[in-house]
């Protein structure tokens, strides 16, 4: 048995089900295998037990925000490529998150020609 090839698999963690199913059906489009999860726990759950080789990380969400999520996980000591979706251009929490190492920021809602873009650059 093979094991399955996690360099095509993304993770949307957004709270707005609507605009993870949105990037999903892109994704998938591509051949793209896409998880996704609802809050920030659900989300690190995932990272750590699926792998994913990129993520899309909403800046705002109830439970915990973007920078919770990246937080967590980088004490934990997992490096994976995070993308950051919000609606807020600038300010202490997108400071906060690419000092976490967030190696993109995106304006929500999405477009699709930032996401192809996105895709050719870092997978």
């Amino acid at each position: 048995m093979t094991q399955p090839d996690t360099s095509k698999t993304i993770l949307i963690i957004d709270d707005e089900a609507g605009a993870g199913e949105f990037i999903r059906a892109f994704l998938e489009d591509r051949d793209y295998v896409v998880l996704t999860a609802l809050n920030g726990k659900s989300g690190i759950d995932a990272i750590k037990t699926k792998n994913p080789s990129l993520v899309f990380l909403d800046m705002r969400m109830p439970d915990m925000s973007g920078v919770d999520v990246l937080t967590e996980i980088r004490r934990d000591g997992i490096d994976i490529k995070v993308i950051l979706m919000t609606g807020v251009e600038e300010g202490a929490e997108i400071d906060a998150a690419k000092a976490l190492g967030v190696i993109e920021v995106i304006s929500k809602p999405v477009q699709l020609p930032v996401l192809s873009e996105i895709l050719k650059k870092y997978t």
